[in-house]
């Protein structure tokens, strides 16, 4: 099934059919630079976030939103995974990882979270405060936490979840502007990239490896001091709970945290070093430290 809706602003085509999602798809591989958002839904049977929508918006045109829950992610793999397509996503850090989650390697992906951490000075950078910020356009994110897995879809969850990949394509377009003005876009890129894991094979058992060194992370002083905040919470959780603090969490989280500054339990999946336990365990304080420290 497939149909193209119209939305004041944007026009959106729902797609739940295979083949047409295939079609789809392969005519957007033209495209240089694509808008992409995802929606999830929390599985309880593998205890982690399954994919329920991938929504790919073209410069011009429908804003593409596949129902991967009824397609499977297949189609989309050649444009997800084309290197020759960059993907402009906000916190793409969680897209890139849920995306991993289902099997597809994301090539591509710039990330308008740090974008806009460069070119702005904000107390939110949420996509909601962006937009409202840079168009005077709000957005309503009740619909957010809506059920992605239950069928059929509304119409008002569909032009939201179409709207959040519009938004981070027009987001990334005055960043980059604004960014370009003052000489800093190609750092400001190459900053905001985020380079794709080996995905999981869907059913395949987890494989033993050796612990790779991770890249040091370059932080601002705003970032550091973020850090320095969240130190101290950990220590005091770790104090509490009598363990090391390392324990709670590694210092190469709390630099992702200063960096990506996650404002859901949802986008922690995307941090390092956070699994499932540990976001059940403490997300929720988590979240509020941040929140706290960022303020």
């Amino acid at each position: 099934m497939s149909w193209i809706e119209q939305s004041g602003r944007f026009t959106w085509r729902y797609v739940d059919d295979t083949a047409q999602l295939r079609e789809a798809a392969e005519a957007l591989r033209g495209e240089s630079v694509v808008g992409l958002d995802t929606e999830t839904y929390w599985d309880v049977k593998v205890n982690g976030m399954k994919l329920a929508l991938v929504q790919v918006a073209p410069p011009a045109g429908d804003v593409l939103v596949a129902d991967v829950l009824s397609t499977g992610v297949e189609p989309l793999k050649p444009l997800l995974e084309s290197p020759e397509t960059r993907m402009i996503a906000h916190n793409a850090r969680f897209d890139e990882a849920v995306l991993r989650g289902a099997g597809v390697r994301a090539e591509g992906l710039i990330d308008t979270l740090r974008m806009s951490r460069m070119a702005l000075t904000l107390g939110s950078h949420s996509l909601a405060s962006l937009s409202e910020h840079l168009f005077g356009l709000p957005i309503d994110k009740s619909l957010q936490k809506s059920n992605w897995r239950r069928r059929p879809l509304t119409r008002a969850q569909i032009e939201y979840a179409a709207l959040d990949a519009r938004m981070a394509l027009l987001v990334y377009g005055e960043l980059s502007r604004m960014l370009a003005e003052e000489g800093r876009l190609e750092l400001a890129l190459r900053a905001s990239q985020v380079a794709p894991s080996e995905p999981k094979e869907p059913g395949a058992e987890p494989k033993k490896r050796r612990k790779a060194s991770v890249p040091e992370l370059v932080l601002t002083p705003e970032e550091k001091r973020v850090v320095k905040a969240l130190k101290g919470w950990r220590l005091a959780l770790a104090n509490t709970q009598r363990v090391p603090a390392y324990m709670i969490c590694p210092d190469r989280t709390l630099e992702h945290l200063a960096r990506a500054r996650p404002e859901t339990l949802e986008a922690l999946a995307g941090i390092y070093g956070l699994g499932e336990s540990k976001i059940k365990k403490f997300g929720e304080d988590l979240l509020r430290a941040l929140r706290e420290s960022c303020g």
